[in-house]
């Protein structure tokens, strides 16, 4: 398992792992981001419209997105399995500051879990809430209706905190009866955000598959790095959050 979690990362749960530092996971300017667990659940990379997707020339450790204001378009799709209780585990990176945009449509998407404002669908977004400067992580959870449930992070943030820094990105679901009941974000070990709510986990239901995206957003630029992704079929305890923030943050300078 050593290969897939890492030293000291926590194994119990963990299904896949998507990791642009390894050889075995992505090469630079490669269209296809692969698991070490399952190399069938691999990430597809999407050239169209005016973003662009590729691995840095000067840090090919991540995958990068440069996304202009007028482009729409999903850049990076990763079909994975889901389970009753989830944890997602992220490692991103913007260089967009807070630009003001107060509308959800236009702010740059940083993860999303099914297609957008689908019937039943996940989307965590950075939203100024338009104010130049700020950063608050923003949920939404459709269940049938759109923007059923809007979730507003505790936790704010300002670009010298925010931008140009990895952080550590984790989403909690648990559930029972195939059904997602509660979800908690997680931000650099913080609680972040809570909700109960219901909505039938991606396996069956949420439109577009067992997809995760990161998600271009209709009007705001963004310039996002996305250097690890880990999947668990448990929701991780803040010990375990911790445990693993510990195991990697310094590879990324934390």
């Amino acid at each position: 398992m050593s290969s897939l979690g890492g030293p000291n990362i926590v194994t119990n749960g963990l299904v896949s792992t998507l990791d642009a530092a390894n050889a075995r996971s992505y090469t630079s300017g490669s269209l296809i981001w692969n698991s070490l667990a399952t190399p069938a659940l691999s990430g597809s990379i999407l050239t169209g419209g005016s973003g662009t997707l590729r691995g840095l020339s000067t840090n090919p450790t991540a995958l990068f997105i440069s996304q202009s204001a007028s482009n729409g378009s999903n850049l990076f799709t990763c079909g994975l399995s889901f389970t009753e209780n989830a944890s997602i585990e992220l490692w991103y990176k913007t260089d967009t500051t807070g630009s003001g945009i107060g509308t959800q449509a236009e702010s740059p998407g940083i993860i999303q879990i099914g297609s957008y404002a689908s019937n039943a669908s996940l989307t965590l977004w950075d939203w100024s809430a338009g104010i130049p400067g700020l950063h608050s992580i923003r949920t939404l959870v459709n269940n049938a209706t759109v923007w059923s449930h809007v979730v507003s992070s505790t936790v704010n943030y300002s670009d010298s905190n925010w931008v140009g820094k990895y952080h550590q990105i984790v989403m909690n679901f648990s559930g029972s009866a195939g059904k997602w009941n509660s979800y908690n974000l997680y931000i650099d070990t913080v609680l972040a955000a809570t909700i109960n709510f219901t909505i039938p986990f991606p396996s069956a239901s949420i439109a577009g598959g067992n997809t995760i995206y990161a998600p271009a957003a209709s009007g705001g630029s963004a310039k996002n790095s996305y250097s690890l992704l880990r999947q668990y079929t448990r929701a991780l305890t803040q010990q375990e959050i911790l445990q693993n923030y510990n195991a990697t943050k310094g590879r990324f300078g934390r």
